[in-house]
């Protein structure tokens, strides 16, 4: 005798449930699925931007998926910041930005803006480089050495001139921490971007400017510019005989880095993911060697470290931002 089989209301929705979960179950895939965008908020040719391409190639082994360099430029990088602050936190979108990314949410508050982001969206994965600063005069400058142009501020405050980058960028703030220890008043001569920046220095605008050493190295062995001083404690091995700014004296141990951050809520195991996926670029061979040829420096941190070292980088930063206050 057959039996009738008869589905109630419960078991209807049940089923239908698990039916219509099923593709979402399947769909479950372990991280990365899919391409990655590596989010650079400064325009093609930066520092971050060209570390960023030289990593891509390393950091696509290592992910095993294409890894794209995304340019999401405005406002001092802050829209590109904040894209990825607010971004979905799956892993997909990683920020890689340059040490002026910790002025911008007090760059905000001092110009009595709402900051588009906060650090506290942002959880750091890695510290990739460095690229050490140093005191630079064109090769027709008066000045011979640290000391002597120190002298001239001191003797005459507010007439040595100094060129940035950019208001609160990452020449400005280095150079008035400068300032701030070696207590000098200087003139400041903002420029849009390093490229008008050196055009500037070269042409004479400006008595000095302070800039990384992947950017002067090759003008500075042309004989176009002269090292007045390193900044920090260690000496370079490029030019052995330039003293560093801790030999005079002056706390200015700040340097420009790129790193690696997602949005604050990121999965565990997909921050891990990153995290191995970018020590094993970082370690490449290839990835090292072409940044040293580019005169940058490997500087991995872990995010663990990292998230140290930025703490107190950018503490020192912002309150570098705080004490120069609303600029006209």
């Amino acid at each position: 005798m057959k039996r009738s089989f008869v589905m109630s209301r419960r078991q209807w929705l049940l089923a239908s449930a698990a039916i219509g979960l099923s593709p979402l179950l399947g769909a479950e895939e372990a991280f990365p699925a899919r391409a990655v965008n590596l989010v650079v908020p400064f325009p093609p040719g930066g520092l971050a931007d060209s570390v960023a391409r030289l990593l891509a190639p390393s950091l696509e082994r290592a992910l095993g998926q294409p890894v794209v360099v995304m340019n999401r430029v405005g406002a001092a990088g802050a829209i590109g910041a904040a894209a990825v602050a607010t971004a979905k936190p799956d892993g997909y979108s990683v920020l890689f930005a340059l040490s002026s990314v910790s002025t911008l949410p007090e760059q905000a508050v001092v110009n009595q803006q709402k900051p588009a982001f906060l650090l506290s969206q942002l959880r750091p994965i890695a510290r990739v480089s460095t690229d050490p600063l140093a005191i630079v005069v064109r090769a027709e400058s008066p000045f011979k050495s640290l000391g002597e142009m120190m002298v001239q501020a001191r003797s005459k405050p507010g007439e040595v001139s100094y060129g940035s980058s950019g208001n609160y960028g990452t020449v400005h703030v280095p150079i008035e921490i400068f300032a701030h220890e070696a207590k000098l008043k200087l003139n400041h001569i903002p420029y849009a971007g390093g490229g008008p920046l050196m055009v500037g220095l070269l042409g004479g605008q400006v008595d000095f400017t302070m800039l990384p050493r992947s950017s002067i190295t090759s003008q500075v062995r042309a004989g176009k510019l002269r090292i007045l001083a390193t900044v920090g404690a260690e000496a370079w091995p490029q030019f052995p005989s330039v003293p560093n700014t801790a030999a005079l004296g002056l706390n200015v141990d700040v340097q420009p880095w790129t790193g690696a951050f997602v949005p604050l809520d990121t999965p565990a195991a997909v921050v891990d993911r990153l995290r191995s996926a970018f020590r094993m670029a970082t370690e490449n061979a290839e990835f090292k060697q072409a940044l040293l040829k580019a005169e940058g420096g490997p500087a991995y941190l872990d995010a663990a470290e990292f998230r140290t070292f930025w703490d107190q980088d950018a503490a020192r930063l912002t309150q570098a931002v705080r004490r120069m206050g609303k600029l006209e």
